[in-house]
């Protein structure tokens, strides 16, 4: 994975190692002295791996760490805490920071913080210059001890009190971890140039008593050493420690470390102070001592890499959706083609079938037209009996009424089953009251509207003319005179047989 490749540089105030590293693979580029050949030489390094994030370990006597319990608090107001906490403790000290490590179970259920500093760092400076003047994304500077912690991790040490013996680069570096977390660390014989004599097991008494003292270890408890020396100059040092029933002591030998850490043997013996970085090279940071700062070219590498991950998913997405478009139009071709070939077969099968049928009078189209108006006849056919019985009831119902004509037409095409009736009557007998005779009509129509079937009954004559542009004329007769006139009248009516 190219995204977690990265240098890990280990830095102490006489010297500075750079340990490439990505997953799987890691390569050791050497060690520098802190003169202006080192610092050359450190440059040329830096200058050819400016496009990688680099973690910078620092190994030093001058170191501090205080433990605090602080209210849990959340976003700025946190930050702001932090920040007053860590200048009310390490005063202007430069390299400072807070690492919140667990939550009180009881009470207010307070937050447990590890504040550590560097109080005399100036020997840094030439190195963090060289970095800072290169423009590399400097991730962040932390504590050897931190790296040790990950290290334990690796190991899968389960001690509740862990002290770790770990002896590196003619030094002896003491780190207490409570429940797998960092506590307090110290170093001892760490800026001498010259290797002195160590008596360990003393050292490691002493820093029990400190504990002890301190309160940040149990009285009660019972340490448990971890010693950690590719020289094995603190193999002396187990014998007289179990010998005492306060320690436990365990030796670690490279080949479980190397085990653990997943590194060749040969390459562990041959640089044994990349364990701690090799522990802490694929973590992520808990304990930044670094200042804002120098960690804004980091923050702008971490843009620019989140700008290219997201091009570089838009342009997979991309390419996913192209393909899967490609794919479907490659089967829709297939189908087509299947379905062409299928039409050319049945229809080379239609034309073969066709060419066996009798020679025909009328083309297929008119025949069709013809069985279909056919079915429609035989579907709308109406029986004039049912017609004539409906009128026959009405008139029956209404015996002042006079039938003179009826006549329909069969609206076949044009409704279903529905004809148009045509009725001419009179009455009789009729007295000349042509007020009663229109009310005997209304009567009379209002009967065949009542009728099963009958739809639509209008006057299409009236024995009175009340148009009121014509002209009035007429005679006035005698009731009982034979001659007078009828009172006739049409109708127009809509029938439909009522089916059961």
């Amino acid at each position: 994975m190219i995204l977690d490749h990265r240098l890990i540089l280990l830095a102490t105030p006489r010297q500075i190692g750079v340990l490439d590293w990505r997953p799987g693979r890691m390569h050791w580029l050497g060690e520098f002295p802190a003169d202006a050949s080192g610092l050359a030489a450190f440059r040329s390094i830096i200058v050819r791996h400016t496009h990688l994030p680099m973690l910078l370990v620092v190994d030093t006597v001058d170191e501090d760490y205080r433990s605090e319990v602080l209210p849990h608090v959340q976003g700025r107001a946190r930050d702001e805490m932090l920040a007053r906490k860590l200048r009310q403790v390490f005063r202007n000290t430069r390299f400072t920071g807070a690492w919140r490590q667990a939550r009180e179970t009881t009470g207010r259920r307070d937050d447990r913080y590890l504040l550590a500093a560097l109080p005399d760092a100036e020997w840094l400076t030439p190195w963090l210059s060289v970095l800072h003047r290169e423009r590399v994304p400097l991730a962040g500077i932390t504590p050897l001890a931190m790296a040790c912690q990950h290290l334990l991790e690796k190991l899968r040490e389960q001690s509740a009190h862990t002290l770790l013996a770990c002896r590196l680069n003619n030094s002896l570096r003491l780190s207490y971890y409570h429940n797998g977390l960092l506590r307090f660390s110290r170093l001892i014989g760490g800026d001498v140039p010259a290797p002195l004599p160590i008596n360990a097991a003393d050292e490691i008494a002493k820093t029990q008593l400190y504990l002890s003292g301190q309160r940040i270890l149990p009285r009660e408890a019972r340490l448990h050493v971890l010693l950690l020396d590719p020289s094995g100059q603190l193999d002396s040092a187990q014998a007289q420690l179990n010998a005492d029933p306060a320690f436990s002591t365990r030796r670690i030998d490279m080949p479980s470390l190397a085990r653990a850490l997943r590194i060749p043997d040969d390459f562990l013996a041959a640089t044994p102070e990349v364990a701690p970085l090799a522990a802490i090279a694929g973590e992520s940071l808990k304990l930044n001592l670094a200042p804002p700062e120098l960690l804004q070219h980091h923050s702008e590498f971490r843009w620019r890499r989140g700008l290219h991950a997201a091009a570089g998913i838009l342009a997979l997405l991309g390419l996913g959706v192209t393909a899967a478009y490609w794919l479907h139009a490659r089967d829709l071709d297939e189908r087509t083609r299947l379905l062409t070939w299928q039409y050319q077969q049945l229809d080379a099968r239609y034309q073969t079938i066709v060419r066996t049928f009798p020679t025909q009078a009328m083309p297929p189209e008119q025949i069709v037209q013809t069985v279909k108006l056919a079915r429609r006849l035989d579907q709308t056919q109406t029986d004039t009996a049912a017609l004539l019985a409906t009128v026959g009831q009405s008139l029956l119902a209404m015996p002042g009424i006079a039938l003179d004509s009826l006549s329909w037409t069969d609206e076949t095409l044009a409704a279903d089953g529905e004809i148009q009736v045509s009725l001419d009557a009179g009455l009789s007998p009729f007295d000349g009251n042509y007020r009663v005779a229109m009310q005997h009509i209304e009567d009379f129509m209002h009967t065949l509207q009542a009728m099963p079937g009958v739809q639509a009954v209008t006057l299409r004559s009236s024995p009175v003319n009340a148009d009121s542009s014509s002209t009035l004329s007429g005679k006035t007769l005698n009731a009982e005179a034979s001659d007078a006139p009828a009172a006739r009248f049409g109708l127009s009516l809509r029938f439909r047989e009522v089916r059961p």
